[in-house]
């Protein structure tokens, strides 16, 4: 399954005619949060795939403005054709505004969404293929200052429930190597920066080319 995953920045070549190229055989778009609400609607108008999202913490509180035709994913568990997706919305608490969590708080969301995907498991659904957050799980992406640091919490939901992807943001990549740098791993997981965009191919490895490709040493 094709998935046009995008975050943090609105990119022109995602307007007009390029949109329809990129969006030819795209079966799902994910938003890792912080995007304008109007370009998440846009994307979804003219690709004609459905949009899924997440929250980052430019993004409005969930009470205030919803993108419209859009599916929320934070905290939940959703099958999208073959695959089955995971959410969780926003970033540190650094400055408190909307959509920023302690780790203590996190971890509490973290476990109700594990419960959740261990009790789909009992009715016969199978485990997350992907999950979808705005910050990066600590130590895997993410960057030293507090804004940017990521989540212990992520860790368990990643050694315990194994998905192969985990798609995120937050984490703005500049300069050199940038394709090298959007890509880490632990374990069986490889976890992908998309600031900006990228196209996913899922279950498997292709990241526009090879997440296995990117993640060499890891």
């Amino acid at each position: 399954m094709k998935i046009l995953a995008i975050s943090d920045v609105v990119e022109p070549m995602l307007y007009g005619v390029s949109l329809t190229s990129y969006a030819a055989d795209v079966e799902a778009i994910v938003s890792c949060g912080d995007l304008p609400f109007e370009y998440l609607e846009y994307i979804l108008t003219f690709s004609g795939a459905p949009l899924y999202y997440v929250r980052g913490n430019h993004d409005p509180a969930e009470d205030r403005k919803t993108p419209p035709g859009c599916i929320p994913l934070d905290g939940r568990v959703m099958d999208v054709g073959n695959l089955t997706l995971a959410g969780l919305s926003g970033s540190r608490l650094y400055s408190g505004g909307p959509n920023q969590y302690t780790e203590r708080a996190m971890r509490r969301r973290g476990r109700a969404l594990s419960r959740k995907i261990t009790l789909g498991s009992l009715w016969g659904r199978k485990k997350p293929d992907v999950f979808v957050t705005h910050a990066p799980p600590f130590g895997l992406g993410d960057a030293e200052d507090p804004a940017h640091v990521g989540f212990e919490a992520f860790l368990p939901l990643i050694d315990r429930h194994e998905p192969a992807l985990w798609l995120h943001g937050h984490v703005h990549l500049y300069g050199p190597n940038v394709e090298e740098r959007r890509v880490t791993g632990r374990a069986t997981t490889r976890v992908v920066n998309v600031y900006g965009h990228k196209v996913l191919e899922v279950p498997g490895e292709a990241v526009a080319g090879t997440v296995a490709s990117y993640a060499k040493g890891l």
